[in-house]
């Protein structure tokens, strides 16, 4: 029995590690079967779209054929995958252009681009989708993100709360019931309605990070090109460049010309502002694809470089952004004060990971400002690179309570915030100067061209004793900043009033201590006629009583001026409440006990009696 046993164990044991083997083939054949249909779907998806780029979807079968591609590209690794970059080159019917040979033109700039980006970008040049050529060649300048967008993906419908109308019945106020009324809302046309879009596939938009406008138009004997950036991941129009020309033949080297002006780098970022304080985390796209991080690559975010931030929300079903979902956050910055490298020793060059720290510079506080919203799954946060394309920047302020009036006088300071954050000392404060009769003031580059800092400037504006704006900007960014402030003005005027009335309660107050000091001198010396002639003068010192009386008119008026906001009003106030505190510390009135003048009556009654009853005629 036991040999029998045994024999049977051993048969088992035997055929143990075929069933195990056998059970290890049917996952790995089944995933190499996924692993082709996928390739035969991605093949199908290329093969349509190079029969087609501006095929129109016309069944279901075709988004399932496009489906995985999208997948894979929506995966790609950000920062060891290049940049995938398309021209769109839209061109005139001129017969000057009719001879054209766009090959040749996209094959010169890509010799260009490699010779100075390197592996760093994968660039195609082709024509845009029909649908949007006649927009882009001669509505050039109001091209814009959803134009693109509209061609690919159906746009967000505006999501606006219903607005009910609660009306009770004033006969029967102890009834519960309400009776809910719904007002008729006018349906707004959306630009491009969904059941009239008719999308290309595959979506451009989830496999690219760059689209390059290209206008290329024949007037007047002159070449006029314009190139414009789109960035498909923050869902912006970047920057705008523009050639006149009149030699065809310099097409591509103006094309590339324009493309290293207006080209950005982009980095996610991971900032929570009431965790992370004013510290942002980034990833720089395709860092992994620098050689060498000081060799100075266009696509490498180096230490000390500046990036504006812009925030999109997406829809949780198409992964779209929603309405309104792109915001390009104003008035706030983030310049680069740490960046991961590493030596690579076999080479002798610097290496990174793309990984690196900001500092989160705004005028806002931290929890209204966007970018610093707590993490979320369906928000993403990107920063994109500044590059100052002007000498200066013309910053303009004007009121934001009146039409075209603008606020002249005003003093504007500039400070550069510190790189390094563990570097002594802090930053010198300049006067740039006074705004001009415009309210405007030319802010430029080289302020602190000679201490080696970032570009960013912080602008202070300050009107009398008051800082009315903490304002970050990049002289040369853009041509014209204009901020609207509060108009301060009013407030001015009165500061000018509480600052010669605050000097004047000085003055009473070293009037009073120099004639107590003669006044009791002449005690001392029993000089009695000297002394009641100084306290008579000192009786008309004004006194706390007075002072008080002079603020509460002047307080009287502030408060029948329609012109003067609730925020001024309140500034004001807190001035008078102030210049009161004053008066009471330094003066006081004539009846209080401890006065200087009941001092020195008391003083010369004692030393010398009564005054003389004045003499009748």
């Amino acid at each position: 029995m036991k040999r029998q046993l045994s024999g049977i164990l051993a048969i088992a044991f035997l055929l143990l590690p075929f069933t195990l083997i056998a059970q290890d083939e049917t996952p790995a054949s089944t995933a190499q079967a996924a692993d082709t249909a996928a390739t035969e779907d991605e093949t199908t998806g290329q093969t349509t779209e190079d029969a087609d780029s501006n095929s129109v979807v016309a069944s279901d079968e075709a988004d399932q054929s496009v489906g995985s591609g999208e997948d894979s590209a929506a995966d790609k690794h950000w920062i060891l995958t290049p940049y995938q970059i398309r021209i769109w080159l839209a061109v005139d019917a001129s017969p000057q252009l009719q001879a054209l040979d766009a090959s040749a033109v996209s094959r010169r700039v890509n010799a260009l681009v490699d010779n100075w980006v390197g592996a760093g970008w994968d660039l195609q040049m082709e024509a845009p989708p029909r649908k949007i050529y006649t927009d882009l060649l001669y509505n050039f300048d109001d091209l814009g993100i959803l134009d693109i967008a509209a061609l690919y993906e159906p746009l967000p419908e505006k999501k606006e709360a219903k607005i009910r109308a609660v009306q009770y019945d004033k006969e029967e106020e102890s009834s519960d019931e309400v009776e809910v009324v719904e007002p008729e809302v006018e349906e707004e046309k959306p630009r491009f309605p969904i059941e009239k879009q008719k999308l290309i596939t595959p979506n451009l938009l989830r496999q690219l990070d760059k689209i390059y406008a290209t206008s290329l138009r024949y007037e007047n004997g002159v070449y006029e090109l314009g190139v414009a950036e789109f960035d498909t991941n923050a869902r912006v129009r970047v920057l705008t460049a523009k050639r006149s020309f009149r030699n065809l033949e310099t097409l591509p080297a103006q094309i590339f010309s324009c493309l290293k002006e207006v080209f950005s780098p982009i980095a996610q970022v991971d900032y929570n502002g009431v965790t992370d304080g004013k510290t942002a985390r980034i990833k720089i796209r395709a860092a992994a694809m620098v050689a060498d991080v000081e060799a100075g690559s266009p696509i490498m975010i180096q230490k000390g470089d500046v990036l504006r931030p812009v925030v999109r929300k997406n829809d949780r079903s198409t992964q779209a952004p929603e309405y309104d979902g792109v915001i390009e956050v104003t008035w706030t910055y983030m310049y680069i004060n740490d960046l991961t490298v590493q030596e690579d020793e076999d080479l002798g060059v610097l290496r990174t990971n793309g990984n690196g720290k900001g500092q989160v510079i705004s005028t806002f506080t931290m929890l209204r400002n966007p970018i610093a919203a707590r993490r979320n799954t369906l928000q993403e946060k990107y920063g994109l690179l500044v590059r100052p394309v002007q000498e200066s920047s013309l910053l303009k302020i004007v009121a934001n309570d009146r039409e075209n009036y603008t606020l002249q006088g005003y003093n504007v300071y500039a400070k550069s915030p510190k790189i390094d954050p563990e570097a002594e000392g802090d930053a010198p404060t300049l006067l740039i100067g006074q705004t001009d009769w415009r309210g405007a003031i030319e802010v430029t580059q080289d302020i602190f061209q000679n201490q080696g800092t970032t570009k960013l400037v912080v602008i202070y504006v300050r009107n009398g004793q008051q800082v009315l704006a903490r304002l970050p900007i990049v002289p040369g960014y853009r041509a014209l900043e204009e901020v609207k402030l509060p108009n301060d003005d009013y407030r001015l005027q009165y500061e000018a009033f509480f600052v010669g009335f605050q000097n004047s309660i000085l003055d009473y107050t070293v009037q009073q201590a120099v004639y107590k000091i003669r006044i009791e001198h002449h005690i001392n010396k029993d000089e009695e006629e000297k002394a009641r002639k100084l306290l008579k003068e000192l009786s008309k010192v004004p006194s706390a009583v007075a002072l008080n009386d002079v603020l509460s008119k002047r307080e009287a008026s502030l408060q029948d001026d329609p012109n003067i906001d609730a925020n001024t009003k309140r500034k004001i106030e807190g001035m008078f409440e102030k210049t009161r505190k004053l008066i009471n510390e330094y003066l006081q009135g004539n009846d209080v006990e401890g006065n200087v003048l009941v001092k020195m009556e008391s003083a010369v009654r004692a030393k010398f009696g009564d005054p003389p009853a004045p003499m009748t005629p």
